[in-house]
């Protein structure tokens, strides 16, 4: 098994998962963020969705790290969220699987490090992200077989959505995994700027994933919107 570290280099991974709702929601627009983020230097990218990786991998050269999304029962997303999906991300030549690896219960009964064991035994030599939201999650998820982990679940779940309301990273949660596992953890979600990725780095992030404030312009949009409009209240 090729380590993570072999396919992805330290540096920034640019997210191409744009949600439905965006105006640039097609295969060829994410396929153009990711040519936009290799010649900006990206060392990856990361992208969901058949169609959209499909075209991501024709287009770009950058190593790929691929899922496609599902649901939990009670509604929340789930990341990629059977064998299947597995299977077929591996099939279209995804470098690198992430997966749901949080404790909670998957449509199949099983929770996330069970399926993350599972997806081991049946490829062995496929690098996993494990896609986590607490520090237990993280070791559980290290300890049966993931490659690397990311914090991009943490405010993203329920029993962590207090972490959302910060609209920064888990600056402590990188730090405790960085010094207590032994594959890489890379700093996902609420990183809007340059200083945030400098500090997940500096907490013990191999590599920082950016989505929002590179890829979704909208959103970028909304933010000044709302900065401006506070001014005014003032």
């Amino acid at each position: 098994m090729r380590k993570f570290k072999e396919i992805i280099p330290r540096g920034v991974v640019v997210s191409c998962q744009l949600d439905p709702g965006e105006p640039l929601h097609t295969p060829q627009h994410c396929a153009l963020f990711a040519q936009a983020a290799e010649s900006g230097g990206a060392a990856a990218v990361r992208a969901e969705g058949m169609k959209n990786i499909q075209e991501i991998r024709a287009t770009t050269r950058l190593p790929l790290i691929g899922c496609t999304r599902g649901n939990y029962a009670d509604g929340w997303m789930l990341v990629t969220p059977d064998m299947a999906a597995v299977d077929q991300l591996v099939r279209v030549g995804c470098d690198v699987v992430a997966l749901d690896a949080t404790l909670r219960i998957r449509p199949g009964g099983l929770d996330g490090a069970r399926f993350l064991a599972d997806v081991r035994k049946r490829h062995p030599d496929l690098a996993i992200l494990a896609d986590i939201s607490t520090f237990e999650e993280g070791v559980r998820a290290a300890d049966v077989g993931a490659s690397a982990l990311s914090t991009v679940l943490c405010g993203r779940t329920k029993e962590t959505y207090e972490q959302s309301l910060t609209a920064s990273p888990s600056v402590d949660l990188i730090y405790r995994l960085a010094t207590t596992v032994g594959v890489p953890v890379l700093a996902e979600g609420f990183i809007w700027n340059t200083s945030d990725a400098s500090e997940a780095v500096e907490a013990g992030a191999y590599g920082v994933i950016v989505g929002g404030a590179i890829t979704r312009p909208r959103v970028i949009t909304q933010l000044f919107v709302n900065a401006v409009e506070s001014c005014r209240v003032r």
